[in-house]
């Protein structure tokens, strides 16, 4: 080993982690307070230094409004939580769980590392990595790669096994799922194809079995619901209670739910005791286990192969323990699903694997991983003679392109005298700008008019993705040389303000091959070209099965998002009884907005 080993850290949801690979070339975690697992819970107890994981967690029943827990569902988002008269970011919030982490190996007798791989969900955007990477940065480490976290279970289950099969890793952890198709050869590992949810996990179980018992608390004990309502910390321990027994129906087939002294009533306190049944787990957790099915079908499809083709299915994540989950997916692809590795720590073991293998170490594995989103650049279609002008997107990087990766595309400019091109980039394949997600933006200015016998500059857009998944573009004008480059890492502030800055560039590029177009009679106005890219638009169907999700979490929305529940469930209903799709829209985008500002997500 080196003497300052490359260390592996899982930075999940529910739970954290951190490993190395030791002299005999084996992958281990740190045991912290006792675990392997260190609580992804951070507390700030006025006037004392913050408390995380086991310490953390044991205090959130007694101080639900200042600790927090799930924040990685919320990294990459401008989401803060206002713990007294501070405010605490997500980025902030993971440097700490990091921190802890670091103190965990140090206290074990090991130098404090200071160099790491950290793994993101496959499906993480650019902000969600680049935040991510910020985090460890704020903790004091150089972070060496960001890896998707199926992946980094792949290598784990590929050590120390020369073989040649296709897998299948299904990750369903606290809150985010990924799924990938891998292939191994020997020691080479190949991921051909990534898909997934961020915002899906155990945590939408667990809210989701909570307002399941609220509500038959609401017919069975009016009073104790009552006083639930009134009570953070009543409800924050109900919580705790029902992860439990969902976890323990997945053994058994009744358990009684049990939290004595939870809250105080008007005669004293009020304990609870509700028979629960595995029947009820399931009929609540099947949809959210059905929403994950779609993705497995769709990396099957982008990888070219058939589920016939699979020779192992690889459960990774805490709530891929439920039966649940392994007997809708034997439905759903005729495998059986594989535990050779406990699947809570497969994910740090392979990201310390992938540490070694940074090192030089001689351990069991070669990587090749694949950029899970398509990447575009927003260019304007025509204008021709007798055709209209569209802002659209145009796919420059495919889904899947395997890491690194230099994707190029030659548009040119709009008109002769055009002096600047700004070129937006977006993540996503969707030729609507409105269904991708807008990365930065490249400008070049001080363009010469076209060259006597050219109507039109022609322009290079180069696209390149390295090994963390991390974009870099660089536009160029190709008879000048003149060129911009840029990193795609805005944080959230400067996100915000690129939106206007789009709108006020669309007089930009033009789609084209880089042939010199017969030019337009008029350039066109970008405040028309801009109107339906503004407009608020979206489908239909997904607007209603967000109504009916919100409409569902009346009870958890009133408990956790007093200050907003009835004016999300006002637009909820209004979207469901309005008379027409415009109308419908509308409440959609103002519910979206509303839940987005929030941190809300269903």
């Amino acid at each position: 080993m080196t003497d300052h080993p490359c260390y592996g850290i899982d930075l999940g949801t529910t739970c954290s982690a951190i490993g190395v690979v030791d002299g005999s070339g084996s992958p281990r975690l740190f045991e912290i307070d006792g675990d392997v697992l260190v609580p992804s819970v951070v507390s700030f107890p006025e006037g004392r230094p913050p408390l995380v994981g086991a310490p953390a967690r044991n205090r959130l029943p007694l101080d639900p409004l200042r600790t927090i827990r799930s924040a990685k569902r919320h990294i990459g988002t401008d989401h803060r939580w206002a713990i007294g008269e501070r405010e605490i970011d997500p980025v902030a919030v993971s440097a700490l769980l990091i921190g802890r982490l670091l103190d965990g190996v140090e206290a074990s007798g090991a130098a404090r590392p200071r160099r790491a791989v950290i793994t993101v969900p496959a499906w993480f955007t650019q902000l969600q990595r680049a935040d991510t990477r910020r985090a460890g940065e704020a903790a004091g480490l150089a972070v060496e790669r960001i890896i998707n976290e199926p992946t980094a279970a792949a290598l784990a289950h590929a050590q120390g096994q020369d073989l040649s099969r296709r897998m299948v890793v299904y990750d369903l952890g606290g809150g985010t799922f990924d799924v990938s198709v891998v292939e191994q050869d020997g020691p080479l590992l190949e991921v051909r194809a990534s898909h997934g949810d961020s915002r899906l996990g155990g945590d939408d179980i667990d809210l989701a079995f909570t307002d399941h018992v609220l509500r038959r608390l609401a017919a069975e004990q009016p009073d104790l619901r009552a006083a639930i309502d009134g009570a953070p910390a009543a409800r924050v321990r109900l919580r705790a209670a029902v992860e439990e027994a969902k976890i323990a129906l997945s053994e058994r087939r009744h358990v009684t739910l049990r939290v004595p002294f939870l809250v105080d009533g008007p005669g004293g306190a009020l304990h609870l005791e509700l028979p629960l049944v595995r029947e009820e787990l399931l009929e609540v957790a099947a949809p959210w286990i059905e929403k994950t099915l779609p993705s497995v079908e769709t990396a099957l499809a982008d990888a070219g192969l058939g589920a016939s083709e699979i020779d192992e299915l690889v459960l990774v994540g805490g709530a891929t323990q439920m039966p649940l989950v392994w007997s809708s997916l034997a439905d759903a692809t005729g495998l059986e699903g594989s535990y050779a590795i406990p699947p809570r720590i497969a994910v740090a073991l392979g990201a310390a694997i992938q540490g070694a293998i940074i090192d030089g170490s001689r351990v069991h594995g070669v990587l090749v991983d694949v950029a899970p989103y398509s990447l575009s650049a927003g260019t304007l279609t025509g204008p021709f003679p007798g055709m209209m002008t569209h802002f659209v997107c145009k796919v420059i990087t495919p889904r899947n392109a395997p890491l690194p990766a230099r994707h190029t595309e030659l548009f040119h400019t709009g008109h002769p005298t055009q002096d600047a091109v700004k070129v937006p980039i977006f993540q996503g394949s969707s030729p609507d700008p409105r269904r991708n997600t807008l990365l930065g933006m490249i400008e070049i200015d001080g363009l010469e008019p076209a060259p006597p016998g050219r109507s039109v500059r022609p322009i290079g857009v180069e696209l390149r993705h390295d090994l963390d998944g991390m974009v870099s573009v660089t536009v160029t004008e190709e008879l000048s040389g003149k060129s911009g480059r840029a990193r795609m890492t805005v944080d959230q502030a400067a996100h915000a303000g690129l939106w206007a800055e789009v709108v006020d560039g669309l007089d930009g590029l033009i789609l084209g091959d880089g042939s010199d177009p017969e030019p337009p009679p008029q350039a066109a106005d970008p405040s028309e070209v801009a109107e339906d890219y503004v407009t608020p638009q979206g489908d239909l169907a997904e607007a209603r099965e967000i109504f009916k999700a919100v409409l569902a979490a009346e009870v958890s929305l009133g408990a956790d998002h007093p200050a907003h529940a009835a004016a999300l469930l006002s637009l909820a209903r209004e979207g469901m009884a309005a008379a027409d799709t415009e109308e419908a829209m509308a409440r959609y985008d103002a519910l979206s907005d509303l839940m987005f500002e929030e941190g809300i997500f269903l």
